[in-house]
């Protein structure tokens, strides 16, 4: 049975057809409840630069496509922004909550389309492509596979992306003392009590499972970066070609300002509309509602010291298949 499972998944992951069925069934079951949007809308930063970008870049007589529209709130701004017609699409019944909210608030040239977007041709040219496809890691929510194929597909020449380019960033940090984790072996204890020496236990490396190789950067946590970020990957969604992979091998160099300690790196992105908006999801600009994974690494560092990193995207739409290795 495991071999059989294993097998599947192999399959499924070489194939990028099957890859785009999969991530789609993990958005509709992903944000198919009321909490989750909660979230999404009570997140003031993304509502605000959404807001403010819309107004800017939609004109009177637009029409608009708000690819995965959910409750529907881009295709709402933007219509008030004054576009002809907005098409909202989306593939989950959620859209029915949409359409209610549509009606309540009286939006009559918005039509609702309940389809999957690879599978929806509007039956005109578009001026605004809006689409919030970022993942927590920004590409895992198949954000080029989607996007791109709508922009060939439908987009008029000269048409606007929403947001249109994005920089992801890996980066290696500092946690907040009181909120700080350390390794097993390197935890202070009182009375000399010492666990150093459990770093090299072939008993303790029993019990190590790697389940907290990574985990999630509490809000808040991150004090500070070390050295200056300088994104990882940069894409822009007017020229990127989806059928070309993002390169997988990267090389970090980051030189320590103070002395410290290294507790992992951590991942986040930023979404640029237009040369006045930028979102982004750093954990030390205002929180958002996208979440910061951390790779853990946890090692003391003196200032003017230079860490080297290897980071590896093994498959660019799962960041659980990505791996961080100090050099």
């Amino acid at each position: 049975m495991r071999s059989a499972l294993r097998f599947g998944a192999e399959r499924v992951a070489s194939s990028p057809t099957l890859m785009n069925v999969v991530y789609d069934l993990m958005n509709e079951t992903n944000f198919a409840g009321l909490s989750e949007h909660e979230e999404m809308l009570s997140d003031s930063v993304r509502v605000n630069a959404y807001h403010q970008a819309i107004h800017r870049n939609v004109k009177p007589g637009d029409v608009v496509v708000d690819l995965g529209t959910g409750t529907g709130l881009l295709a709402f701004i933007a219509s008030r922004a004054g576009a002809k017609k907005v098409y909202a699409v989306e593939h989950s019944d959620f859209i029915e909550v949409a359409k209610e909210i549509a009606q309540i608030n009286g939006f009559t040239n918005i039509a609702f389309m309940q389809a999957n977007s690879r599978e929806f041709s509007p039956p005109e040219p578009v001026d605004v492509l809006l689409h919030e496809q970022m993942g927590d890691e920004l590409f895992n929510e198949n954000i080029l596979a989607n996007v791109v194929d709508l922009r060939d597909r439908a987009l008029r020449g000269g048409g606007r992306i929403l947001p249109g380019s994005f920089a992801l960033f890996v980066e290696p940090v500092s946690l907040r003392e009181d909120m700080r984790v350390r390794r097993f072996w390197n935890i202070d204890l009182p009375d000399d009590i010492s666990l150093h020496e459990m770093e090299q236990s072939a008993v303790a490396a029993r019990f190590d499972h790697g389940r907290m190789d990574q985990l999630w950067a509490r809000p808040g946590s991150v004090d500070a970066t070390i050295g200056q970020p300088a994104p990882l990957v940069e894409i822009d969604l007017a020229t990127v070609d989806a059928d070309r992979p993002i390169a997988q091998d990267h090389l970090v160099e980051r030189v320590a300002e103070t002395d410290g300690i290294v507790d992992g790196v951590c991942v986040w992105f930023e979404a640029r509309f237009d040369e006045q908006t930028t979102l982004s999801t750093s954990p030390l600009a205002p929180h958002t509602s996208w979440g910061n994974r951390l790779f853990r690494l946890d090692h003391d560092i003196a200032a003017g010291e230079q860490i080297r990193l290897h980071v590896h995207l093994a498959q660019t739409e799962d960041p659980n298949t990505w791996t961080v290795e100090r050099l």
